[in-house]
């Protein structure tokens, strides 16, 4: 594996900066300031002894504790329709996807507030199974996941947002299990190249749910890595971006 030798680092950084629009409509940020630096490969060029970095592990720490949601952005506001257990919500631009979770506060009717696994999606509705049987109608307050794309920057001085080069992005549920969210847990670093195979029992296995030194990032001396959160407006409650590397 790479040679992580005598200079580990750990950072942490708090993320509050939002892109300025939603990432389904793209994810470069609207305006340079419009994203937050997480870690740096002496992106000045000073530290001549640094040749690069690697990346094992992205984690985020939410600012609070919760014991039902993550209330990093204001909810969004729908409308829905319960028949037995069978939960539609109809709200418009929601961009979820099927097996994504969300937190569900009704506010009218007689829904129970409730964690919902998505089961089918349109632009405008998704659907998911109630842990409750009712026939119901009324408002609902939608607790939507938080997107964060991760970008690559070749320069010390970012002066233009064709600068910043999406890697991708973690997607966290708002829900109260989702308050520490290890890139590496979850699959999303990406496969680092290696001349000896990582596969077999050892990847994603019932005896481990990490691979030691199979996912993470190779970043080279003068680049660094920024990140910002899907949406117009600055997350209400951030997230800490922990970053675990070591120079090379």
């Amino acid at each position: 594996m790479p040679a992580m030798v005598d200079r580990p680092a750990t950072n942490s950084t708090l993320l509050t900066v939002a892109s300025g629009q939603a990432f389904s409509t793209n994810l470069i940020p609207t305006a340079v300031g419009n994203a937050t630096k997480v870690f740096d490969v002496d992106a000045a060029l000073t530290d001549t002894a640094i040749s690069g970095a690697y990346v094992d592990e992205i984690w985020f720490q939410y600012t609070k504790r919760n014991n039902l949601f993550i209330d990093a952005q204001t909810a969004s506001t729908g409308t829905y329709s319960q028949s037995g257990t069978t939960q539609t919500v109809t709200l418009a631009n929601h961009n979820l996807q099927i097996g994504q979770k969300v937190y569900l506060d009704y506010t009218s009717g007689t829904g129970v507030d409730e964690i919902l696994t998505i089961t089918n999606v349109t632009a405008t509705t998704f659907v998911g199974t109630s842990a409750t049987s009712a026939t119901t109608t009324g408002n609902v307050s939608v607790y939507l996941p938080i997107d964060v794309c991760f970008y690559l920057v070749s320069t010390a001085s970012v002066t233009n947002t064709n600068q910043f080069y999406p890697l991708f992005v973690a997607s966290i549920p708002a829900t109260f299990d989702n308050q520490y969210f290890s890139l590496t847990e979850k699959n999303i670093l990406p496969l680092i190249n290696h001349p000896v195979v990582q596969a077999g029992a050892n990847f994603v296995s019932a005896n481990s749910t990490t691979s030691p030194k199979i996912r993470g990032l190779m970043l080279q001396r003068g680049q660094a890595l920024y990140a910002a959160v899907s949406g117009p407006t600055s997350l209400t409650n951030g997230f800490y971006v922990g970053v675990q590397a070591g120079y090379y």
